[in-house]
């Protein structure tokens, strides 16, 4: 993957700002799990339910900050829980993990330009063969048209520009996916000259593959690729939430 500084790639686009995808991780955020003395006590969360330890967040509270419950389907012997990873700038993201056989699912933040990444920390199904793999790349959008910062980075990523042929943003419309997933796919026309029947991808990396649940999202001032294999996702790419605390304190959702 050919990586190009983001704001050369986006010139054209939208100015870079600090954002929580392309700053790196501040290491006392992500020391604020561990107790220090003078520091408030743990709150006491209903049914004893254990808090976050990076946002001191209740469970319940937490998923009442996360999109409306609509989450995929899981192997028998798991469930869904909520789970938090450290990002820069004094920000949080929150989402629906699979907890199974006492293990729950855990991304962590790994920088990079022009994309930044949430890795498996914990995978309970794929073991520690899973662990480092990229479940999301996501970016700094341009909110006027943050399609056209999709387009951008999946260009860039293309290791032979012979492979853009008229590649496009259109929606992925795949049962069981996101209602808003995208895909980067070439003109209807030209793929349907194509062998029918057969795996199609399309458009490089980051580009569609209907060998797997490789999709874009849009939210809270940023592009979301997903890349969730072909088995039960461990995460719900639905729930993904970047928080952090407004003026009075209180954990809230980034617009």
């Amino acid at each position: 993957m050919r990586h190009l500084p983001f704001c050369a790639l986006l010139a054209s686009l939208s100015a870079c700002t600090p954002s929580p995808a392309d700053q790196p991780a501040n290491n006392a955020q992500a020391a604020k799990a561990a107790p220090v003395a003078g520091t408030p006590p743990a709150p006491i969360c209903p049914n004893k339910a254990a808090a976050l330890p990076g946002t001191g967040l209740c469970p319940a509270n937490a998923a009442a900050l996360l999109p409306a419950d609509d989450r995929p389907s899981l192997p028998d012997g798991c469930t869904w829980t909520v789970n938090e990873a450290a990002l820069p700038n004094d920000t949080w993201l929150l989402y629906r993990a699979a907890r199974c056989d006492g293990k729950t699912a855990a991304m962590a933040y790994a920088p990079g330009k022009p994309l930044a990444r949430l890795v498996y920390a914990l995978s309970p199904m794929g073991g520690d063969q899973a662990k480092g793999a990229t479940l999301v790349a996501f970016a700094p959008a341009d909110r006027r048209n943050p399609q056209a910062t999709i387009l951008a980075l999946t260009r860039a990523a293309l290791t032979d520009p012979a492979d853009d042929q008229d590649c496009h943003v259109r929606k992925a419309d795949i049962p069981g996916w996101p209602a808003d997933a995208l895909v980067i796919d070439i003109p209807a026309a030209q793929a349907a000259k194509m062998p029918q029947g057969e795996i199609r991808s399309a458009c490089g990396p980051l580009g569609m593959d209907q060998g797997s649940q490789l999709y874009w999202r849009i939210g809270q001032g940023h592009v979301w690729h997903f890349d969730l294999g072909q088995e039960s996702p461990e995460i719900d790419p639905r729930s993904l939430t970047l928080v952090r605390k407004d003026a009075r304190g209180r954990w809230a959702a980034i617009a």
